[in-house]
């Protein structure tokens, strides 16, 4: 098949996610790349409810502008985005059987992750896959395993690229059979530029009015999150009682959850005063509420990855995080750039807390270990993977080389 001047690189994905738009954008405007981005439903773009928000939300920041994109119609009835079953779209097969040199899918799951697969493999196109398959030990075994891991195995042979976002997806790609020669950094990443930007608090505070009655003299200790279950916010509100810390910090809570109506009927019940929920917190004003604050506390007992580690240390908020957060493997040297508790050891989170509210030196070295940290894991650094892919396929002219530091605990891959 002859190829055109520019690679002709399709993008198939769930929905518009505002951390993967960025990404788009800079790919849009490479000048070896004709990109297109293919959506099977426009969750995030339109309001609509959101079961782990459990509230109608809407993205407040432009997620649809600056690269070529196209709703594709889904036939499927069903509307949970949590349920692979809602993406059947058979204009993923006939998009990519329409002038494509790669195809890049995030994940394997949906119905039209293999219309388009099929496609790609009837046109010669090269396979790029990036996901968030991580090995779970702690994961309940499940009598349809063996099915699930061949079904993986059989992905990870036939893609051309994989594009991994950190150290334990990295594993897990070469426990199942991947070719290390086709594996290439490419970070879930987000706006660094951006969350470095915030200034520590004063009087006015962004706009998000409700930090602006926080004493001045009280170190912010911050929860950024759904409000549900498996993210334990409940215990970063027993922070702000601890005998050790409560006239001395002020929890603020960010989010919206089931677990909402709970925390704060907690608050008033209890007479908690070192307390503010600020319920939900649209993207744009993210910056803001990180830059308020101080220690960022993420106590998950599941987490694939968690975006907001990456926002809170590209703040230079010094973070204290559970061991199932799963970008803690890649961004957290123990007492380094932060600290690490073993999930649901409530005991060390509240001792790792009291040392950086005792320790003012130790709290400022870390944050700004931290902010270094999280610079490697840039929108720009994980357009760098997709191309490095692109060019060890002869799609692209090679990139020039950039000195990048490799993700922590393995090596760098070109």
């Amino acid at each position: 098949m002859k190829r055109s001047s520019r690679c002709r690189l399709k993008v198939l994905a769930s929905h518009p996610i505002q951390y993967f738009t960025p990404l788009y954008r800079l790919l849009a405007a490479h000048p070896q790349i004709d990109l297109e981005v293919l959506y099977y439903r426009d969750f995030g773009v339109t309001e609509r409810f959101d079961k782990q928000f459990a509230q109608r939300i809407r993205w407040d920041t432009d997620q649809l502008s600056g690269y070529p994109h196209r709703f594709l119609w889904n036939l499927s009835p069903i509307s949970d985005p949590f349920n692979p079953l809602h993406a059947i779209n058979p204009g993923a097969l006939t998009r990519v059987l329409t002038g494509t040199d790669a195809v890049w899918m995030n994940g394997y799951t949906y119905p039209s992750n293999w219309f388009a697969m099929i496609a790609a493999r009837l046109r010669g196109a090269a396979l790029l896959v990036r996901s968030e398959l991580h090995i779970d030990p702690e994961r309940v075994v499940h009598p349809l395993d063996p099915v699930r891991d061949r079904i993986i195995r059989w992905w990870v042979r036939r893609s051309d690229a994989i594009l991994y976002i950190g150290k334990n997806n990295y594993l897990a790609y070469l426990h199942y059979g991947a070719d290390p020669s086709r594996l290439f950094f490419s970070p879930y990443s987000v706006d660094v530029a951006a969350m470095a930007s915030g200034r520590r608090r004063q009087a006015d505070s962004g706009g998000v009015s409700a930090l602006r009655h926080i004493p001045i003299d009280r170190l912010v200790v911050l929860f950024v999150g759904k409000l549900s279950p498996r993210k334990h916010p409940q215990a970063v509100l027993e922070l702000a009682n601890d005998p050790g810390l409560q006239d001395r910090i002020h929890v603020v809570i960010a989010g919206s959850g089931p677990l909402e109506a709970s925390l704060r009927a907690r608050v008033i019940t209890e007479g908690i005063t070192n307390v503010t929920l600020l319920g939900f917190i649209n993207q744009s004003e993210l910056p803001s509420v990180y830059s308020a604050a101080d220690i960022f506390v993420m106590p998950s007992e599941r987490e694939p990855w968690g975006l907001v580690l990456n926002e809170a240390m590209a703040a230079g908020v010094a973070p204290v995080v559970s061991h199932a957060v799963g970008a803690q493997a890649d961004l957290i040297s123990d007492e380094h750039t932060g600290f690490v508790f073993e999930s649901g050891d409530w005991v060390k989170m509240r001792a790792a807390v009291r040392r950086l509210v005792d320790d003012d030196s130790l709290r400022g070295r870390i944050a700004a270990a931290a902010r270094e940290r999280a610079q490697l894991y840039s929108h720009e650094s994980a357009a760098r993977g997709v191309l490095n892919a692109l060019s060890h396929l002869g799609l692209i002219s090679p990139e020039p080389p950039v000195d990048v530091r490799p993700p922590l605990g393995h090596r760098a891959v070109s």
